[in-house]
């Protein structure tokens, strides 16, 4: 991903291992990046159609919606 100076990018991780989406949360802040977090499908899927995300991260198990769905209905 090119990173553009000035502009910090934003990246959602749609993770329900709370101890996982920290981690990625950790390291992605540390290398400049906002992230923001949703621990089930429904909720980020909601995040991911009403924002605007220059990378979403997903699990592909997830409580309600589960990742392969969201993808598909984000593309």
């Amino acid at each position: 991903m090119k990173r553009v100076r000035g502009v910090r990018q934003r990246i959602l991780v749609i993770e329900d291992e709370r101890d996982i989406a920290e981690l990625i949360r950790l390291h992605l802040g540390d290398l400049g990046f906002a992230v923001t977090i949703s621990g089930d499908g429904n909720t980020g899927l909601r995040r991911a159609s009403s924002g605007s995300w220059d990378l979403v991260i997903l699990d592909l198990r997830l409580p309600g919606i589960d990742g392969l769905e969201i993808c598909r209905r984000l593309r």
